[in-house]
């Protein structure tokens, strides 16, 4: 069941006072001081805590998420970071010390990490509670005061988020509006001086011009058709497992999930059997409660346009609960309708090919994605993989795990975005970097001005 958020249409905000309230707290200095940062993440990390299983709840009405994998990937990685900002930003914070050209002396010069001052963050569905909260914890960390929108598709969970934010922040420092297509129309037209959007390519374009128009730095968080790669000789129980585990995390409602899979001609009906095997064992009769629902019934309809006669599917489909089966198709090939746009969704085409190079070099032009999976048992392999096909990121011999390691950033390249945050990262994200010379009132053995006279040869002989 999906919990009803308000109507779109009964919700009304004065943008301009909040985006001018937010601007002269932000002016007021009381943002960046680095007491007043730890101790709104302190807050909130208890906040959190208190709700934990309210959030369980309202992600369970929202996507049906199994309570371990919203515990892990929403409840628990949040607090992880959260956790992560509060013992190490006092030491992200300090100013950066950089030498000086000998003719600045007596100088001092450093580098200073700035807010920006008031950031829209804009969080997907697919993981609502952790894709709004993680660049939300870097903002604040940063010292910016923030207006978040939640995705209006997982409604329970935004609707948490506003009594949460609510509980900890001051509307003028941090807030969160709820609402559609339309609420998200409105703020595009507001003066902010940063955009955090994490969603889709086509929306993520919208927020890139919107910037542009503005000059404002945005930092965009999109997707894109993850490939995985299977070379020859590897323990294919290890790597099936690994794959099939990553894949149907979230019912393949996983921006980095693998979104296909490549494997040697003569591996494929290996693959395959025990690819289905895991399946089996994992989403079974029995376990048909540990995979998550489809978000909506629009996307519930587009999944179901994209499978393929020769599938192999676990259990039944199960329209009115929106629970889609876990599929394999292993007759997919690079025209498939799966393979023409991202799958975002319990289904895995599997495509076999007889040369490496001329995989790599079909994937090469592809877009961008932002995670690139190898595996593979030579290391020469391996990075002559990374070395031909761009991506955000790159694991080998495994799936996920290096966008869930916040000493990692995380970010896309080209189609699958722009910046990189998460832990330090995050805190670079929504700072910049300020320089600051400071000279002393002592004479100046290097001044240039009028009359230059003959210092002109003597530069020359000093200045080499």
């Amino acid at each position: 069941m999906i919990m009803d958020g308000p109507d779109e249409a009964s919700l009304s905000y004065d943008f301009a006072a909040i985006v001018d309230t937010q601007k002269a707290f932000f002016a007021s200095g009381k943002t960046r001081g680095l007491d007043f940062r730890l101790e709104k993440l302190r807050i909130l990390e208890a906040a959190i805590t208190r709700r934990g299983e309210e959030l369980l709840a309202a992600l369970a009405s929202d996507l049906g998420k199994p309570s371990l994998e919203a515990y892990v990937a929403e409840y628990y990685f949040v607090l992880s970071e959260i956790r992560l900002f509060r013992k190490n930003l006092s030491r992200w914070s300090r100013p950066q010390r950089v030498g000086n050209p000998f003719y600045f002396y007596p100088a001092r010069s450093e580098i200073r990490r700035e807010p920006y001052g008031v950031n829209l963050i804009v969080s997907p569905w697919n993981y609502p509670f952790q894709l709004s909260l993680s660049p939300l914890v870097a903002a604040v960390a940063a010292g910016n005061c923030v207006v978040l929108k939640p995705s209006e598709m997982a409604p329970a969970t935004a609707l948490l988020l506003a009594a949460l934010i609510a509980e900890v922040f001051d509307p003028a420092h941090v807030i969160v509006v709820n609402g559609g297509p339309r609420i998200g129309k409105e703020l595009l037209e507001l003066p902010f001086d940063f955009w955090f959007y994490t969603g889709n390519e086509r929306i993520g374009r919208l927020y890139a011009e919107a910037g542009a128009r503005t000059l404002t730095p945005v930092a965009l968080e999109l997707g894109g058709k993850c490939p995985c790669v299977v070379d020859i000789g590897v323990d294919l129980d290890i790597a099936v497992e690994r794959i099939i585990s990553a894949k149907f995390f979230n019912a393949g409602q996983t921006c980095i999930a693998p979104d296909f899979v490549l494997v040697p001609e003569t591996l494929k009906d290996t693959f395959i059997t025990k690819a289905g095997a895991v399946l089996t064992a994992a989403y079974g009769n029995e376990n048909r409660g540990d995979l998550a629902a489809i978000v909506n019934e629009r996307h519930y309809r587009r999944l179901r346009s994209l499978i393929t006669p020769g599938e192999i599917r676990v259990g039944e489909d199960n329209f009115a609960a929106r629970r889609l089966a876990p599929r394999l198709l292993p007759d997919a090939d690079w025209k498939s309708l799966a393979m023409q746009e991202e799958i975002f969704g319990p289904i895995l085409p599997v495509i076999a090919y007889t040369s490496l190079d001329e995989a790599l070099k079909a994937l090469s032009a592809l877009p961008s994605p932002l995670a690139l999976y190898a595996f593979s048992r030579n290391r020469q392999t391996l990075e002559h993989i990374a070395g031909s096909v761009r991506s955000g990121s790159i694991c080998f011999n495994d799936v996920l795990k290096q966008a869930t390691n916040l000493n990692l950033p995380f970010g896309g390249v080209g189609n699958s975005g722009m910046g990189r945050y998460r832990g330090r990262a995050g805190f670079e994200c929504f700072s910049y970097q300020r320089s600051v010379t400071r000279r002393y009132f002592c004479r100046d053995f290097f001044r240039l001005m009028p009359p230059y006279g003959d210092r002109l040869e003597k530069l020359r002989r000093l200045l080499k």
